[in-house]
């Protein structure tokens, strides 16, 4: 202490003892997604029976798409579900669309490009390719490897 300052003690403090809040004692809030979380950006829920694509709102790629029998995915309010997905090539924002497709469809498009490429490897197994008129066949030929 120093010499000619007298303090007197301090009466003891009263505290109430503190109540350790229960989740029923919270705030109600809706769910939320904290920022910047693990997630994947584009996922949207699966619709059954449907193949869901996004499609990026190119010249052409979209009405190519509906002329497949693509249809837009509509939100609540009736408007195409649609997210930003990139830059466009003027600089602003690439957006893409979620479109879909019944599964049966989609199957038949898989099928029949499958086919295509399957033809196009048996021609080159055989040796029956032509090169492209622009393209180069080595002296060695083409090998193909599936698979591992």
């Amino acid at each position: 202490m120093h010499e000619g300052i007298r303090t007197k003690p301090l009466p003891p403090v009263m505290r109430e003892p503190v109540k350790e809040a229960s989740p029923a004692d919270l705030p109600k809030r809706p769910t939320r997604k904290p920022f910047g979380s693990m997630s994947l950006k584009l996922e949207y829920p699966v619709r059954p029976g449907f193949h869901r694509h996004i499609f990026n709102d190119i010249p052409g790629r979209i009405a190519r798409a509906q002329e497949a029998g693509y249809e837009h995915v509509k939100d609540d309010k009736g408007n195409p579900i649609s997210r930003v997905v990139g830059t466009a090539e003027g600089g602003g924002a690439l957006t893409g669309f979620l479109m879909e497709i019944p599964e049966e469809w989609y199957q038949a498009d898989m099928k029949v490009e499958r086919d295509q490429i399957d033809a196009k490897e048996e021609t080159m197994r055989r040796g029956k390719f032509e090169a492209p008129e622009q393209g180069y066949v080595g002296q060695q030929g083409i090998t193909i490897k599936q698979g591992n």
